[in-house]
């Protein structure tokens, strides 16, 4: 029943956006009975789902996910729900988004980075909230525990959590979520059965318009494509730092449309290289004279493979 209010507040909202309509918002019933599109149906746009859970995390095996699924779970780190760790065990990309060390098992954040996972802590994001950008860009599925959002903000008697993010932060990333490239669905959970107070129906319709509003206004563009095709030049710039004391240089595009920023990540055994998401803090890093952490990640982990 709280899932059609959160649902009836979401339509309440004033879709300032056109192209609003690439987001269909529904409950996960509604989601779960949809008729799978079939396989080689092409669009000229991608839709994207935006579905209330409830309060639990949903049952995996219900979904219409895809055998490759590329995705973020917003959460304070407490508890990961152990169905999705299972599912995407052999997944090349996961990361978990708000964690909060306290309440995060270290063996857990341990399994996750040896498996090339990224966890981004609370205080890192709050620094800067566009790290999280990188990590959603590309994601097909992204899972919203709204409990991640402090008690002050969401005061559910289930959330007990003095800390966490700010309503104003999870609509931020809500922003993040909708500018993916690939983005299918999102799945929030967290939203009280019954007797939920106001504002948490409110914030979670909320979380949901800025996703649907940053999906109208996405610009989907893939740098590595665009290069294989010759047209890198017209769209993206080259950033090249020189490191001249090593004789080696580190390559960034940016694109000229979104202001979106890669690095190029050598590949050593197949002579090649990878683009990976990045942020225009680690071409400055670069720039002052160090190789950011962010490449030095992902150079050991694609080298690895």
């Amino acid at each position: 029943m709280e899932n059609l209010k959160v649902k009836d507040a979401y339509g309440a909202l004033y879709p300032v956006s056109k192209g609003m309509e690439k987001t269909t918002v529904c409950t996960l019933e509604e989601y779960i009975s949809k008729p799978k599109k079939p396989k080689g149906r092409k669009t000229s746009q991608e839709e994207v789902d935006v579905v209330f859970c409830g309060e639990d995390f949903p049952d995996l095996e219900t979904l219409h996910l895809t055998r490759s699924m590329p995705s973020a779970l917003i959460s304070s780190g407490n508890p990961i729900p152990s169905g999705l760790i299972e599912k995407i065990r052999k997944q090349k990309t996961f990361s978990i988004i708000g964690v909060q060390k306290y309440l995060f098992f270290p063996e857990m954040e341990t399994a996750l980075n040896s498996c090339g996972f990224e966890t981004l802590h609370l205080g890192s994001l709050r620094d800067d909230m566009s790290v999280s950008e990188p990590l959603l860009r590309n994601v097909k599925y992204v899972f919203v525990d709204m409990t991640s959002v402090k008690h002050a903000d969401y005061p559910w008697s289930r959330n007990v959590n003095p800390n966490g993010l700010f309503s104003n932060e999870i609509c931020q990333i809500a922003r993040y979520i909708g500018f993916s490239c690939n983005l299918k669905a999102v799945f929030i959970y967290g939203i009280p059965a019954k007797s939920a107070p106001e504002v948490c129906i409110n914030l979670a319709a909320q979380t949901a318009w800025h996703i649907a509003d940053a999906v109208a206004n996405n610009i989907k563009e893939d740098p590595q494509t665009a290069r294989r095709k010759g047209r890198l030049g017209s769209q993206f710039e080259h950033k090249i730092v020189d490191f001249s004391t090593h004789g080696d240089t580190l390559t960034f595009i940016m694109s000229a449309a979104t202001g979106r920023w890669w690095m190029e990540i050598p590949l050593i055994k197949k002579n090649s290289t990878e683009l990976v998401a990045c942020t225009v803090a680690d071409y400055n890093t670069a720039c002052d004279g160090q190789v950011p952490l962010r490449w030095l990640y992902y150079y050991n982990r694609l080298n690895s493979i």
